[in-house]
């Protein structure tokens, strides 16, 4: 079917070939500019964040410093001894430290209050909120948020008193607020407390951003990731923070990002196709003028091929192909006459070298069983010469009927278990074994194609090795054909017999070579025809193996 149409599909595939071709290398372009933009948009964002951190963390080192500047003050060193100071040395001490931290949290761009608990007095000095001593077990110098009061804390413990400076969250969010650009939504992320946002942000879509990247974030101080929420892929960069421990996340919708590309894709997509179709339109034009001739002139070679040389081309192209047809349907009419002529001479050539070459091997076979019955006589093996002559002429009942030179391997294989029946009667040591697939038993097969083996078999292998006696026939099914193995333990050829013998079958028969080997290999190629023949090698069994070997029948198309 596809060889009728090879051109119009050539034509088609070229197409077809030449816009996908140029989709790729589109395609591919496309996604290289995408990549670049996409790289482009992580790296800027990545920067902006990585700018949006180091602020933050310098402001909040600034406020450790602080910290570190007020515990080498020297009226802070007077409080280890304050409670041994009267009164009024107690709340001066007190008033100037209070108002020294007062100036240095106005000092500080953000906003932020410093303290100090002295624990000789158990007594905040500075703005604190409430008057609990400090926590304890929480480590020097780490900020924690405290969640009721939206505070971060850290305190430093010294001999005596412990400063504590706090910042509330809000200033975290002033950062994200001059941070957003665009579509993009950055906020801060610790895995133990909640998450700050910006004033403008959608909390939802960062509560699902969360769920894919939170797994991603082990062991990683920065990155960038694209993350799918609701059918929707987002750009995440983030950053953590040296001095907080939390992280910075930003995300961008990267498909609003890379919309303008993807849109002029499309478009070209849709281009394409429209070219394609173009090109069917042409295609199909091309087809009924130039294919549907060929396609014609194509149905009518493959009907001469299966015999019908009645076939003539009445269809009219009006154009070149009708004188194309014209000569078609002459060389028909010759090729028909030429047919008639010399089609019933062949098949007469054929069947009278069929049946001369049948005849052949009759001759043969009878002077052996002649033979053996001559020497059972002798003998006085009265059983033998019974079988013998049974079996013989059943075997000659088999093989007169010339008319019929084919037979099923079925009954071709009835007729070696008589021989080799015989042959078991005459040597008390031969046995065989037969296995034939059923599904080739009922395979055409020649006259006396097995036969003269296994009697080769037996009279010059096993009966020539004294302790041979096994013949083996085996069939077997392959892909493309099927194979017939006669084998022997007997005494076998050596490699170079073997060589001279193959050669010597292929040759034109003479007088002083045996006919049985070269008979059967000559049927073989007359009934089968091409990739057909006989291997002869050693078999497994320790004597000699012949192989036949024909291709299986297929059907032919209509």
């Amino acid at each position: 079917m596809i060889k009728q149409y090879r051109t119009f599909f050539s034509i088609l595939l070229l197409t077809l070939l030449s816009t996908v071709i140029v989709m790729i290398m589109y395609t591919y372009t496309v996604n290289i500019s995408l990549k670049t933009v996409r790289d482009d948009i992580q790296s800027n964002n990545l920067n902006r964040l990585r700018f949006l951190v180091i602020n933050l963390d310098h402001n909040v080192k600034q406020l450790n410093m602080l910290a570190t500047a007020l515990q080498a003050d020297t009226k802070v060193g007077l409080l280890p001894s304050i409670d041994i100071m009267d009164s009024y040395d107690q709340v001066r001490l007190t008033m100037d430290l209070s108002d020294k931290m007062h100036l240095q949290s106005f000092s500080e761009g953000w906003d932020n209050q410093i303290s100090i608990y002295a624990s000789r007095i158990n007594q905040w000095i500075g703005s604190v909120p409430g008057q609990h001593s400090p926590p304890t077990g929480v480590t020097s110098g780490v900020w924690t948020l405290d969640p009721a009061l939206r505070l971060f804390t850290t305190y430093r413990s010294y001999n005596g008193y412990t400063i504590r400076v706090t910042f509330p969250e809000n200033n975290l969010k002033e950062i994200l607020d001059r941070a957003m650009i665009g579509n993009n939504d950055p906020f801060f992320f610790h895995p133990d407390n909640p998450v700050i946002n910006n004033r403008l942000t959608n909390s939802g879509n960062s509560d699902k951003i969360l769920s894919q990247l939170s797994p991603l974030l082990a062991g990683r101080q920065e990155g960038s990731d694209v993350v799918s929420v609701e059918g929707t892929n987002y750009l995440v960069n983030f950053m953590k923070s040296e001095t907080l421990g939390w992280y910075a996340v930003d995300y961008l919708p990267l498909d609003e990002a890379l919309q303008p590309i993807v849109r002029t894709k499309y478009f070209f997509y849709i281009a394409c196709i429209m070219l394609f179709l173009a090109g069917m339109v042409i295609v199909l034009f091309l087809y009924r003028k130039v294919q549907v001739p060929i396609i014609t002139l194509l149905k009518g070679v493959r009907l001469l091929k299966h015999g019908n040389f009645s076939h003539r081309i009445k269809k009219v192209s009006r154009n070149e192909f009708d004188l194309l047809y014209d000569n078609f349907n002459d060389m028909a009419e010759q090729i028909e006459d030429l047919i008639e002529k010399v089609f019933k001479e062949k098949i007469v050539s054929r069947e009278a070298m069929i049946k001369q070459l049948q005849a052949q091997i009759n001759p043969h076979f009878l002077y052996n069983c002649l033979f053996f019955i001559n020497n059972m006589t002798r003998l006085g093996n009265d059983v033998a010469v019974t079988a013998m002559t049974q079996n013989l002429a059943e075997y000659f009942r088999y093989t007169t009927r010339l008319d019929e030179p084919m037979t099923l391997l079925e009954k071709e294989l009835g007729v070696v278990d008589n021989y080799l029946t015989i042959q078991c009667l005459r040597m008390e040591r031969l046995r065989y074994e037969i296995d034939i697939p059923e599904s080739m038993k009922r395979l055409p097969v020649p006259k006396l194609l097995i036969q003269p083996l296994v009697e080769n078999s037996v009279i010059h292998g096993i009966e020539n090795k004294q302790r041979a006696g096994l013949v083996r026939i085996t069939g077997r099914e392959e892909e493309n054909r099927y194979r017939l193995t006669i084998e022997d333990d007997g005494k076998g050829m050596t490699d170079k017999d073997i060589q001279t013998l193959l050669e010597r079958i292929k040759q034109p028969l003479e007088d002083t070579m045996g006919c049985a080997l070269w008979n059967i290999h000559q049927r073989m190629l007359i009934h089968f025809e091409e990739l057909s023949g006989m291997d002869i090698g050693h078999s497994a069994l320790g004597g000699l193996s012949v192989t036949l070997y024909w291709t299986r029948p297929k059907r032919q198309e209509d």
